[in-house]
């Protein structure tokens, strides 16, 4: 009898297992989809076109299965679900995020060599172009200034490593830049975003701070800037991977006044449409997921910033940690010119850099390791 009721028992489990899934698959198939994910701030996988070739290779499967997994009904939940398992067998590291001490920290790759050498090569053939007028600033994140706090076995790029690295082959090409020192000294303040990849308005300060010095400015003090709470309910991108309970909501502050006013933001996109603005602050992001593009908006081909200031003109050549820290420079560049490489074939297409007086690549460390973009400065003026 035991033996037959524990027959009976498996099969009901396997039926009910079975009809779980099926219904799971049906409901996703028959759900609503949408092209892009508000809460990880990206596109999804795009649903396969069936061809023969497809088939019989296998590729339509696996697109497939991608695309299934990537729009499964009530997806945002299953990853809690997963988090709250990973954690409860003990486990720091979940779906590449470490969560310790009510932070979130990206768990990085060692560094590639090959590929920064190949981006301080290019560099160093545009600095040729700049005579003297390039500098280079590559800031930390968050997972290399908080290493002590992650577990011993956690893998790290060794930014410092790196930093230290690159200014060494750049020396006589650039001028150096170095806010590792200073941002870990400020370690204990609120410098990088709890929940994600981004430095905060202050962290941006300290680095703002720390490159006008270097350029023979003096920086506006913080007493002269007003700091308005614009939010207190922001969760990044750490957060979209994991969505764990525990982490506080980050703030986003706009640092305000304490210098010229902006006169206009022209953005230019990749289709070759134009828009412009009066304020460096896109506030309607503020009611959306990602809140950090209330920084100068999406990630753009080129954006410009023109001000009352005085002084001349600055390009810029960078990842997203500018977006929140070229307000700083408008206080003393009339001009400010961003040009983001990933969205480009060529600079040469956007910008002359012999309109500019002076030349700054600010990337943060982990995106320098990894960028295949920046050799296209390698090409500038001989397309």
């Amino acid at each position: 009898m035991k033996t037959t009721f524990k027959k009976i028992t498996a099969v009901v489990n396997s039926a009910l297992f079975s009809a779980v899934v099926i219904s799971l698959s049906i409901a996703t198939i028959i759900s609503k989809k949408s092209d892009f994910s508000e809460l990880e701030n990206r596109y999804l996988a795009e649903k396969p076109k069936i061809s023969a070739s497809a088939w019989f290779s296998g590729e339509y499967f696996s697109d497939w299965s991608e695309y299934s997994r990537e729009h499964f009904i009530m997806r945002p939940r299953w990853i809690s679900l997963r988090t709250s398992l990973e954690r409860l067998a003990g486990h720091d590291e979940v779906n590449g995020i470490y969560i310790s001490g009510g932070r979130l920290y990206e768990a990085s790759a060692p560094v590639d060599y090959e590929t920064v050498d190949r981006s301080v090569a290019a560099i160093k053939k545009f600095g040729e172009l700049l005579e003297g007028r390039l500098s280079v600033m590559i800031a930390p994140t968050s997972s290399q200034i908080y290493a002590d706090l992650l577990p011993n076995y956690s893998p790290l790029q060794e930014q410092r490593k790196m930093i230290n690295y690159v200014y060494s082959a750049l020396e006589g090409s650039a001028q150096t830049i170095d806010v590792y020192d200073p941002l870990y000294r400020a370690r204990d303040d609120y410098i990088y975003y709890r929940t994600d990849h981004h430095w905060t308005e202050y962290g941006a300060y300290i680095a703002y701070s720390t490159c006008i010095r270097r350029f023979g400015y003096s920086p506006v003090t913080l007493d002269k800037i007003d700091v308005e709470h614009a939010s207190r309910s922001f969760l990044g991108s750490y957060y979209s991977s994991v969505i764990v309970d525990g982490v506080e909501p980050d703030a986003i502050d706009f640092y305000t006044s304490g210098g010229a006013e902006i006169s206009s933001v022209k953005i230019t996109r990749a289709d070759g449409t134009t828009e412009e603005r009066d304020s460096v602050f896109f506030r309607e992001y503020l009611d959306k997921k990602d809140k950090y593009l209330c920084y100068l908006g999406e990630n753009v081909p080129m954006i410009e910033i023109t001000s009352g200031a005085g002084g001349g003109s600055i390009l810029v050549i960078k990842d997203s940690y500018a977006n929140c820290f070229a307000p700083f420079l408008t206080k003393h560049f009339s001009r400010v010119v961003l040009v983001d490489l990933r969205y480009m074939m060529r600079l040469s297409d956007y910008v002359d850099v012999s309109d500019f007086d002076r030349a700054l690549i600010l990337y943060n460390a982990s995106t320098f390791a990894e960028d295949g973009n920046i050799p296209k400065l390698a090409a500038y003026g001989s397309e």
